[in-house]
This record gives structure tokens, C-alpha cells and sequence, in this order.
């Protein structure tokens, strides 16, 4: 659910002077007089990169890619429902094996062209298998083989499977599977990757755009195919949303509190109390997906020991982590997976923070010794595990440190080391002395995410290439099901067996965090915690 946290107070007499709109050469915000919303200034903390639509994985992108296209369906961040959006309606096979869409009518993208049928099966296609030619990959998230075929007499779309997919519906929910006019699937991939040629049928179209400075989306005109759900089914009303990455945190709440931003993403948790003070809204929320957690390599320095890995997961006070660093925007995890995401189970009980257990437990493996640092030792050496500092979370660092303390109270060292933006993905996961990293991201399907990061075929984040032939049947089965009760048995029972074996380390649910002028009203987030402009509108 969506948290939003808003007490009414005066507001600050002296505003700190913004810089960042001035540098990007953009006019400061206002609250318009416009009857239909007026326009409304974003400030992000990272700068989106490109919009070419199978490989657009950053979360900054997505963000647009929500607001720029619509999907075939819909997932109520509410209530956890599919609903219907560009396709009326679907049909399953009881094999799994054949899709059936019955395609909305009236429907256009933003150039004029018609959301069809045919237009419709072309996406599909295209995102099953990317273009060799152009060098675009095929979208990860789709199920490979997939053959789409269109009957415009019926607006109807046949899709057929080469196998079982169970996560292919809420795959189609997701911001990647946004669909596009022709004219941006058969540019070129360097024309893809600018959001001035994303052509959708969504609710916003880009104006301009600057790389790393703005991008401008200016209202649909005539747009009037919103899910049913929304309270808005008509155009936006928003007149225009400009988007600017800020990365710098004290410019972006700068500019916030002299009223020249209306909407900023990321502000540190001891921020946040002082702007719900001073009359600002908070609005968070968990997405569906993975929480945030560390995976653990068993190839590392003395983790190939299930009783250490154990160990690592009762030595976190992850209670007292929420308490004294992060606010009610934050819940500590609970599982592998996010509450509200099909399939979660509430794996809390086996990894509550328990220092007793902890010390037993390496204890017992061996690890009986203490050096002059109060480390743990065996056979001369010390029980150290190395991770990165995360890039991709701005209050990482704290986070890390914390841990660090807590590991310490039962012996073990935490090793932290970092990197930049640019370098940690392919530096840290490519390191073989690390120990522990942290993942989890929103994904539309969670089957998706677990077999992403854990099965043979996707990262093989622990390394284990399939050793494990429990975990890997679990993560095969799991998109062969085509019964809902059976799969979501199947992720019980990876979410079961990678605590029970201590694989995975759950530490937060991942939030984002967003903090808004009072004069902005209807303001929510999707399922995946990203922002939906649609039904925002600014008012005096």
C-alpha cells in the first residue's frame, strides 16, 4: 500500500535558494491557475538513460516508460488485481500454451497510428526477439519463442507459447512492456534510445528533451483509455510534467523547500519528519518484486559453511536498523519476497535476529577463537566477509555500517569497500573474495526476479550453476505451473529453501520515496512504487 504522510504547519521563513532549475535553464515551477492541473516539475535523483524499450532497466527510465506508453494490462497497486487496459479481455488455455486478447477500440499512440491488432502482435514479437540486425536484445522478461499473430476483423491477438510461462500476464503489466507505435520499432536502436522518438499511447508525450538536464512531457490530447480503476478517464490533467535529474540531495530539497520543485524522489529517512513538520507531503511505497536482501556466494572465504551463512542471518537486528535510521516509510523484510507480491510467504520467524543462535552456530562451526579486535578466528584466520557498498540506494552506506556494528557484537568482520556508479556492477559481482552483495528490485512477476537472480539460466547470483538440483527444479517448476495455487505452493518452497539454506540474507523491503508540495494533489504510485502523473494535478 501506499503510505502518505501529510501534517498541515508553517512552513520554513527562510527557504534555501535552489540552484538546479537555474542550471538547467529551466523556469521556476509555480502553482498554475489552469482549470485541468496545471504543470508540475520532478525532480529525480538519477539521470535516465536510454528509452530504447527491451533494454531500459533502470529505474529512472521506467519511470518515464509508465507515463510515456500503456500496456495490454493492469495491475491494481491496491488490491493486487489484473484489470483490463489496451486488451478488453484475455483467455488462458489450460496447457498454458495459447493467449487470447481481445483488443480495446479507439485507440491510438501519439502519432495518429491505430493500437490494433496488428500493431499489438508486432510489439510482442518484437520484444520476444529483439532485432539482430539493429542489435536490440530481446526483453528479458519475455518468454522466448513467443508467436504472436493478429486478426484486426476480431481485434484479436493469438499468442502461442513454445513452453509454459506462468509469469507472462504480470509480465505485461510492467513498465517494459510498454507498447509503441511502428515508427519507433523500426527506427534505428540510436534513434530508440531517445525519449523523443518513444512513441506510446499513454497519457503523456515527450516534448523535448536534454540529455542529463530535463525532459518535458506535455498531455495526450484526447486521450480517454485510462484502466478502470482510475478515477481519471479522461486526459490528464496535468498540462505538462518536467523531469530533471538532480543527483546532488541538498540541491534537490533545496529547490523543493524555495518552491521551484513540486516533486522530488529520494530524500535521506532523517530528512523526512522535518518536511512533514513543515507542511510537505511524504509518499512511499513498497513495489511488488524481491525486498532487498544479500545474496551469499558459498565459493567465497568461509561461506561454503552453511552454519556461517546461518549465522550471518540472525545477526541482524533489522528492527532496530528501522528504528534508529529509517522511518515508517521502511518495514524490515520479512522474506525473499515483498508483502502484496503473488506468491509471498512470511519467512520472518527463521531469520529474527537471535545474537544467541548467531554465536552458537559459529560456535559450532569451528569458529571458537578471538583475536585482539574481538574478530573470530580459525586456524589463524579471521572471519571476514566482504561485500560493496550498494550504489543504488542512497542511504547504503549507513545501512552497511550498521550491519557492520552488528556483525562485530558476534565476531564476524565485515569487509566494506566502494565503488562508483560506473564500475560497481561489473566490478563487485565480478570479484570472486566477495562474499555478499545486495539485490532487489521491483519486478511485475516474482517468478521472473527469483529466476533472474538465483536459476542457472538467468545471473546465477550464488554461483552455484545448478549444483543445487532442489533449488533449480523449484525455480523450473515455478514457470512451468499453470494453476495460481500451485505456483504459488512452488514459491513457498523456494522461499522456504533459500532461507532454510541460507542463501539469501533479507534485510529491508525495498521503498521509494518521494516528498511533494501541498499544492499537489492525487499524486500515487504504481505497483512497482513508480510514479503515475495521470491523476496528478496542482492546485492553489
Amino acid at each position: 500500500m501506499t503510505r502518505t504522510t501529510r501534517r498541515r504547519a508553517r512552513l520554513a521563513a527562510a527557504a534555501l535558494v535552489a540552484v538546479s532549475i537555474a542550471l538547467t535553464g529551466c523556469s521556476a515551477a509555480s502553482a498554475s491557475s489552469d482549470a485541468d492541473g496545471g504543470s508540475l516539475t520532478y525532480l529525480d535523483a538519477e539521470i535516465p538513460t536510454s528509452a530504447q524499450v527491451q533494454e531500459a532497466g533502470t529505474w529512472q527510465t521506467r519511470a518515464l516508460q509508465q507515463n510515456i506508453t500503456d500496456r495490454l494490462l493492469y495491475r491494481n497497486a491496491e488490491t493486487g488485481e489484473l484489470e483490463p487496459w489496451i486488451a478488453d479481455s484475455w483467455t488462458v488455455s489450460p496447457d498454458g500454451l495459447t493467449y487470447t486478447f481481445v483488443i480495446r477500440d479507439g485507440v491510438t499512440y501519439s502519432d495518429g497510428t491505430a493500437v490494433d491488432a496488428t500493431s499489438v502482435a508486432k510489439n510482442l514479437n518484437w520484444q520476444s526477439t529483439g532485432d539482430e540486425a539493429k542489435g536490440t536484445t530481446p526483453n528479458a522478461q519475455f518468454p522466448p519463442g513467443l508467436v504472436a499473430t493478429p486478426d484486426d476483423a476480431t481485434s484479436t491477438v493469438t499468442v502461442v507459447l513454445a513452453a509454459p510461462y506462468a509469469p507472462f500476464l504480470n509480465v505485461l503489466t510492467g513498465w517494459g512492456s510498454g507498447l509503441v507505435a511502428d515508427a519507433t520499432i523500426d527506427a534505428s536502436k540510436e534513434e530508440q534510445s531517445k525519449f523523443v522518438n518513444l512513441i506510446g499511447s499513454g497519457p503523456f508525450v515527450v516534448a523535448s528533451e536534454t540529455y542529463g538536464k530535463e525532459i518535458v512531457l506535455d498531455r495526450r490530447e484526447g486521450y480517454a483509455w485510462a484502466p478502470p480503476s482510475s478515477p481519471n478517464q479522461g486526459e490528464a490533467h496535468l498540462a505538462s510534467v518536467t523531469v530533471i535529474p538532480v543527483q546532488e540531495d541538498s540541491v534537490r530539497l533545496g529547490t523543493l523547500k524555495s518552491g521551484e520543485a513540486d516533486v522530488i524522489r529520494y530524500v535521506q529517512p532523517s530528512e523526512e519528519q522535518g518536511l512533514v513538520d513543515a507542511g510537505y507531503d511524504i509518499v512511499s511505497k513498497t513495489g511488488v518484486g524481491l525486498s532487498n536482501q544479500w545474496f551469499l556466494r558459498s565459493q567465497a572465504p568461509f561461506l561454503d559453511d552453511v552454519d556461517v551463512r546461518k549465522a550471518l542471518l540472525h545477526a541482524i537486528d533489522r528492527e532496530q536498523i528501522i528504528e534508529t535510521q529509517y522511518t515508517d516509510s521502511w518495514t524490515p523484510a520479512t522474506s525473499v519476497l515483498s508483502p502484496g507480491t503473488f506468491g509471498y510467504v512470511d519467512e520472518s520467524a527463521k531469520f529474527a535476529y537471535d545474537p544467541d543462535a548467531a554465536n552458537s552456530l559459529l560456535d559450532g562451526a569451528g569458529w571458537t577463537e578471538r583475536d585482539a579486535d574481538g574478530y573470530r578466528t580459525k586456524g589463524g584466520e579471521r572471519l571476514t566477509v566482504k561485500t560493496y557498498i550498494d550504489v543504488y540506494d542512497n542511504t547504503a552506506k549507513s545501512l552497511f555500517q550498521q550491519i557492520q556494528n552488528q556483525f562485530k557484537d558476534v565476531g564476524i568482520e565485515l569487509s566494506l569497500n566502494e565503488l562508483d556508479y560506473s564500475t560497481y556492477w561489473a566490478t563487485a559481482f565480478a570479484d570472486p573474495e566477495v562474499g555478499a552483495l545486495r539485490v532487489g528490485w521491483p519486478h511485475p512477476d516474482p517468478s521472473k526476479g527469483l529466476s533472474e537472480y538465483y536459476s542457472k539460466d538467468g545471473s546465477d547470483l550464488l554461483g552455484l550453476a545448478g549444483s543445487d538440483t532442489t533449488l533449480q527444479s523449484l525455480l523450473d517448476a515455478q514457470n512451468a505451473a499453470t494453476d495460481d495455487d500451485a505456483r504459488a505452493a512452488i514459491l513457498g518452497q523456494i522461499q522456504d529453501h533459500l532461507i532454510d539454506q541460507a542463501y539469501v540474507v533479507p534485510i529491508l523491503n525495498d521503498s521509494q520515496v518521494f516528498v511533494t508540495q501541498q499544492r499537489v494533489k492525487g499524486f500515487s504510485l504504481t505497483d512497482g512504487a513508480l510514479p503515475e502523473f495521470y491523476n496528478t494535478s496542482i492546485e492553489d
